[in-house]
């Protein structure tokens, strides 16, 4: 029998607005803002700050089989982002047919808090010096733009061209820290970092409506 033990649970609560300006004299946008808190007790409460979010206790999965490691584990789950906020919009400029599409993103980074490793005679523990969630990652902010033109070549047969920035501002927040020991000399600092600004340049065919 495979399950969770007593006292494990998760709970949810949010809050979202959203508006969304439907296409009409040559521009659209849609936006959104969340506002949510995920709180428990999961077999991922006690990893660090870029674990994913796992609710089964599987075999291959020791957290929880000794006491101490659900010391401070009660608190912000992995995934927990109290704010996102979301904007897309698109516009075709008068008389070029070159259309400006562009997506924001701001949201909370992931939570964490600072550990230790102990000798027990049960063997190495990793315990939690905090509550989960005391900490957090640094909030991300991204944009990305396209500007796109077709091209009608034979028919109803068009050719888009199209060039894609991703990450236009460069954003350079963590997404990962090399240690939460708070013993350890990598203690929270940023080891792998939001991908940097690039761009793409690709070519979409279309032989038919």
């Amino acid at each position: 029998l495979l399950t969770n033990p007593d006292g494990y649970f998760m709970n949810y609560h949010g809050l979202v607005l959203a508006a969304d300006k439907r296409m009409a004299n040559g521009w659209q946008a849609t936006g959104s803002y969340t506002f949510s808190r995920t709180r428990g007790l999961q077999a991922s409460s006690g990893g660090p700050a870029d674990a994913a979010q796992l609710n089964t206790v599987a075999p291959a999965n020791t957290f929880g089989r000794d006491p101490n490691n659900l010391t401070n584990a009660t608190g912000r789950l992995p995934n927990d982002r109290p704010h996102a906020f979301r904007l897309m919009g698109s516009v075709t400029l008068p008389r070029t047919s070159i259309m400006l599409a562009a997506n924001l993103q701001h949201f909370s980074g992931k939570p964490w808090a600072a550990a230790t490793h102990v000798s027990l005679p049960q063997g190495d523990q990793r315990i939690l010096l905090e509550p989960r969630g005391s900490r957090r990652l640094p909030s991300q902010s991204l944009v990305d733009l396209r500007v796109s033109r077709p091209f009608q070549i034979r028919g109803a047969a068009t050719v888009d061209l199209m060039l894609d920035v991703l990450n236009l501002l460069n954003e350079t927040a963590e997404e990962s820290i090399g240690s939460d020991n708070l013993f350890a000399t990598n203690f929270g600092l940023g080891t792998v970092f939001v991908d940097p600004r690039r761009a793409m340049v690709s070519v979409r065919l279309s032989l038919g409506r």
